[in-house]
């Protein structure tokens, strides 16, 4: 599986930090033809908000 794209909806943590109410990312965009990306970031940034919902929709 190769992830395009996450978006991130109600998240409060995300939202207070960023003042948005939703949160789009383009992998494919963010990653300029890399093959290998890494997500990083100081505690209680959102690492892992991020990769918990990296599932396709159902």
């Amino acid at each position: 599986m190769q992830p395009l794209s996450l978006i991130l909806k109600g998240f409060r943590g995300i939202r207070d930090g960023l003042g948005c109410d939703l949160l789009s990312l383009d992998f494919e965009r963010l990653a300029d033809g890399a093959q290998l990306i890494a997500i990083a970031g100081a505690n209680g940034r959102g690492k892992t908000t991020v990769m918990d919902n990296m599932h396709p929709l159902c």
